[in-house]
């Protein structure tokens, strides 16, 4: 890594005070605000520098009316996905949201109607959840299964349930908060059945650009046979841009894209955000190398804290995920009941991180820790974990 980006991720940025949930929501969510924090799925990390600098550039015009997206911000993206991911984008597919929630929730209310069946793989992210209940679809999950080679979907289970009459599939791909990046093989398969029962296939692909070793993101508009599939995407997880809400919903279908459209419009969710629109371009067009080098960065914290728990404390288990920043682990051999390992992490560890429970039924008595935050701070939430359980 080159030494600047690891001066640029090394160094501690206090957040605190800046209205940022994860840090300054602290006290309200855990009960008290003394915590190292590793939990909100945002990064303790400043953007690319050409992101900052265009961001400047465009608050020094001082004039912030109303704004349309332009044309090369679509071209910024449409190059990032070709250069990045090897998948080919007209630019006429691209919708804009203002988040890959939000687009999430259009996308179930115009490709859906109240009571149909909507199929989730848990555990996974709480906003599928409630996508399907907010607006009365039926819930359908297929459980994802836990092999010895690691996680895998369950494509009997998902055949017999698309064959029961589910209309939609919201896929998390990479997969939060298990880390797994779904090879070619698995999503061509997935997509097979899809397509042989009618089923729509939602894929929130936000943490796309976090791989390791030499797992590659295969996007699902990549593959053939997916005219029938919706792509959630945005720059704001990557660069760390959550508070300026932009993302991207890409439908290749037309019919499926004009009823997205239509939903957004209703809306009135279309507008753009006129400095998130202006740190995507710029994210897309000139973040390259430090898109390198923040991955690289949190791969280290990963092999750091696989190493850790395997030399001080084995009886918490793990697997090196594959993609995203989020690390899944399971405390099932402590012998504490799954409230008690959090009053301990908050109470006597202080540290924040994410009760499994936020992502379904099976995360009882597993947690997600977010590596996406420089290395001291992940080295203190770690000691201060071990120093909790090993002096009970």
């Amino acid at each position: 890594m080159d030494p600047f980006y690891r001066e640029y991720l090394d160094q501690e940025i206090c957040r605190a005070g800046t209205n940022c949930v994860k840090w300054d929501e602290l006290e309200k969510t855990f009960g008290r605000g003394d915590l190292a924090a590793a939990w909100v799925a945002d990064m303790d990390f400043r953007t690319a520098p050409a992101v900052q600098q265009a961001l400047a550039e465009r608050v020094e015009h001082a004039i912030y009316g109303y704004t349309e997206n332009a044309d090369a911000e679509k071209a910024a993206e449409v190059g990032w996905l070709k250069r990045r991911h090897g998948v080919e984008v007209d630019p006429e597919w691209i919708l804009y949201s203002p988040g890959v929630i939000d687009s999430l929730f259009f996308s179930v209310r115009a490709l859906t109607q109240e009571g149909d069946k909507i199929l989730i793989e848990t555990p996974v992210y709480g906003p599928f959840y409630r996508a399907i209940e907010l607006f009365h679809r039926t819930m359908v999950k297929s459980p994802l299964l836990e092999t010895e080679e690691g996680w895998r979907m369950n494509f009997e289970d998902i055949e017999q349930k698309f064959a029961d009459g589910v209309k939609m599939m919201i896929l998390c791909s990479p997969h939060n908060p298990l880390g797994r990046v779904w090879t070619r093989d698995e999503l061509g398969r997935l997509l097979a059945l899809a397509n042989r029962y009618g089923v729509i296939i939602v894929a929130d692909e936000i943490h796309a650009d976090f791989t390791f070793d030499g797992h590659r993101q295969i996007r699902i508009l990549s593959l053939e046979g997916s005219d029938n599939c919706v792509m959630l995407t945005s720059a704001t997880k990557s660069f760390n841009l959550a508070g300026l809400r932009q993302s991207s919903c890409i439908v290749r279908n037309p019919e499926l894209r004009r009823k997205i459209a239509d939903e957004i419009t209703r809306a009135h969710a279309g507008s753009p955000n006129l400095f998130g629109a202006i740190a995507q371009t710029a994210a897309y067009n000139h973040g390259d190398e430090w898109m390198d080098a923040v991955v690289e960065y949190i791969r280290e914290n990963r092999d750091y804290v696989v190493d850790f728990l395997r030399e001080n404390l084995p009886e918490i288990k793990t697997r090196p995920q594959e993609g995203t920043y989020l690390m899944w682990l399971d405390f099932t051999a402590i012998d504490m009941t799954h409230e008690q390992i959090i009053d301990m992490l908050v109470n006597e560890a202080h540290v924040a991180i994410n009760s499994g429970l936020d992502f379904g039924a099976e995360g009882d008595h597993h947690f997600r820790l977010n590596l996406a935050s420089p290395r001291a701070n992940i080295v203190r939430v770690m000691e201060n974990i071990k120093n909790t359980i090993r002096g009970r």
